[in-house]
């Protein structure tokens, strides 16, 4: 094997091309309707697992790996402890993403669609590749190779071209791996903790929100204004808003970014004005975005302008947005709205008449909205939002560290 050797603070890297380093073992091409969560004797691993689901390192002990469903055929070649599959095809420039299986025991596993299945020819530490693979360093080397618009995809030539880079001594790359390993532990900590938040708040929501004696049932356009006008008869072509795109709209609820943009260089364009204490939320379905919404709060610009895919809702008198905004958000009613879209596939929109007709139960007292329960409700629930939104933090900041620690310890 011919290989390049470098020395950077007393370890020695070799640097080997991907050809020359991996076996390409055969895959199958089975869709996820010959695949069951429940049994079977083989397991496949899907691509779209591994661009989504799975991290860079594969535990079986710990992550699920669909089951073959009975009476299929397939390619039986199995997977072992150290092997490495790619995936071949994603709708973006993560296509490449890779795992490094771990822990297979007496599991049968095949790798599946859209799949290179890599197998290396040389002992290494178990974990490095998982993580070397996904480095920017490995990654950087596929963009070249890259091929398609609306699909993304790699093939076996191109990645051949490639050269994989890591310490010669078994031991460096134990360290190395180790230590992403412990950032990997961290992180799916805080996975977990966000998604007990969330089943926590989902479970409450269904409690919190159900009918009880002194509620009625109001449409949702008789206590919200829905996609109300704005005055803006006194803002100045040269005075700065705030400008939110649908992507600045976190699937949390956060309006995570925005801009100040002079408000003449906006009025020629197609946009949605709304305020602060309004509700936001996508109209129109391509990648997922229907429902994702925000509650607008403590923006500075007394107007905000953003894409016309936003509806808008702003509540009433004796009614808290507060607590609208959780109804918007419940499960309950995006399920109702995705029902009522209509339009083409891909472009389909909730309509304005869905919003003003949607029947809602709302807290009544002395034949009045009562916005001191109203409130009360929406605080446990935005305690919780409180809770996953600093979790969220956090996990963003160890996400960064992983990040930059991949960057320093991958790069010979």
């Amino acid at each position: 094997m011919s290989n390049e050797q470098c020395t950077m603070n007393n370890v020695q890297w070799e640097m080997v091309r991907f050809d020359q380093f991996f076996d390409m073992l055969p895959t199958n091409t089975l869709s996820r309707d010959k695949l069951n969560s429940q049994r079977g004797e083989y397991q496949n691993i899907h691509y779209g697992d591994v661009l989504i689901k799975y991290p860079y390192c594969l535990d079986c002990n710990n992550n699920e790996i669909p089951y073959i469903n009975d009476g299929v055929k397939f390619n039986t070649a199995e997977v072992n402890d150290g092997d490495v599959i790619f995936a071949d095809t994603a709708e973006d420039d993560t296509v490449g993403k890779c795992v490094e299986v771990l822990n297979v025991g007496d599991r049968k596993i095949v790798s599946g669609l859209h799949t290179y299945f890599c197998r290396p020819r040389h002992k290494m530490a178990l974990g490095y590749l998982g993580y070397y693979l996904n480095s920017n360093h490995f990654h950087n080397q596929l963009l070249p190779y890259i091929a398609g618009s609306k699909v993304s995809s790699v093939n076996r030539t191109s990645i051949a071209r490639t050269f994989i880079s890591y310490p010669a001594d078994l031991s460096a790359q134990r360290r190395i791996a180790a230590i992403l390993s412990s950032a990997d532990k961290v992180i799916a900590a805080t996975q977990k903790l966000i998604a007990k938040y969330k089943q926590m708040k989902q479970g409450m929501m269904e409690d919190l929100l159900k009918p009880k004696e002194g509620w009625k049932m109001v449409k949702l356009g008789e206590v919200c204004a829905v996609n109300p006008k704005t005055d803006t008869t006194k803002v100045l072509d040269d005075d700065f808003v705030t400008f939110v795109r649908m992507e600045d709209v976190s699937n949390d609820g956060l309006i995570a970014s925005f801009s100040e943009r002079p408000y003449k260089s906006l009025q020629k364009k197609g946009f949605t004005i709304f305020q602060n204490d309004d509700v936001i939320f996508a109209k129109i379905t391509p990648c997922m975005e229907n429902g994702k919404g925000a509650l607008v709060r403590n923006m500075k610009s007394k107007i905000c302008m953003g894409s016309t895919e936003f509806h808008v809702l702003r509540a009433c008198d004796n009614v808290s947005i507060d607590f609208i905004y959780q109804l918007t958000i419940s499960k309950q009613f995006r399920q109702r709205a995705e029902m009522q879209m209509t339009g083409s596939a891909g472009q389909q929109r909730v309509p304005t008449a869905f919003l003003e007709d949607y029947l809602i139960s709302i807290p009544f007292k002395n034949d009045k909205p009562d916005l001191t329960e109203q409130r009360r409700i929406a605080a446990i629930f935005s305690g919780i939002d409180a809770k996953i939104a600093a979790e969220g933090k956090v996990l963003e900041k160890y996400e960064k560290v992983k990040k930059g620690l991949m960057e320093k310890l991958l790069n010979e």
